[in-house]
């Protein structure tokens, strides 16, 4: 099993700033965080559950060096979707005193106490994200400006139990890609931080074409 627990340093990221004056360090540890954990999850001999990205890439994910999460964290984006879209419909549900419950069909990514503590981390970071740099937060974590607004909007105690709500649907950014995120491990692993950069300036594309449909859809 390959060694976890890579710490990121403000340098790793620094030339992936979406725009200047934005502190890539703590987006660099939530994503160093997360790639650990599936990759130890991955790992586990004795895990025949695990959610269908981890499934078919489990070798590559089991395997997942130190230095393939550094190059990995350092990504200009968010590498995982704790539900930022749904900002505005938080605000719905603290205005009407309502608590969703979350169904899920398939096994979630992360065990619950875990998906807890970060999905609560990366609300808080987004919310300091939207309410100081909005248009960085959007390419950060593909949001809609809509979507960022609302989450400035959100008290803290809004962002408690958001988190509360969608941790078990943290997930990696993408997650039916296999293609992608098969280049993406491979290539992290390789130490081939040219074809990486290219790769992870796909992902900003891909998300602003996400971002853009649903724009269109907001209409």
């Amino acid at each position: 099993m390959a060694i976890r627990g890579a710490s990121p340093t403000r340098e790793d990221g620094r030339h992936w700033l979406p725009s200047q004056g934005v502190d890539p360090a703590p987006l660099a540890e939530l994503n160093s965080e997360c790639l650990g954990l599936l990759a130890m999850r991955a790992s586990e001999a004795e895990n025949p559950a695990l959610p269908p990205l981890l499934a078919a890439l489990r070798e590559q994910w089991a395997e997942l060096p130190a230095h393939a999460v550094r190059r990995l964290s350092a990504a200009p984006f968010s590498l995982f979707d704790a539900g930022f879209a749904f900002a505005p419909r938080w605000l719905e549900l603290r205005a009407c005193g309502v608590h969703d419950a979350t169904h899920r069909n398939t096994p979630a990514y992360f065990e619950l106490a875990a998906a807890r503590s970060i999905t609560r981390r990366m609300l808080v970071y987004g919310w300091h994200l939207a309410r100081s740099r909005p248009r960085a937060a959007c390419l950060v974590f593909g949001a809609t400006i809509s979507a960022v607004e609302s989450l400035a909007a959100c008290s803290l105690a809004t962002l408690e139990a958001a988190a509360e709500r969608n941790a078990e649907s943290l997930r990696p950014r993408w997650p039916n890609q296999l293609g992608f995120w098969r280049e993406l491990l491979a290539t992290a692993s390789a130490g081939a931080d040219g074809r990486l950069h290219e790769l992870l300036l796909g992902g900003i594309q891909r998300l602003a074409a996400d971002t853009l449909a649903a724009h269109a859809s907001e209409r």
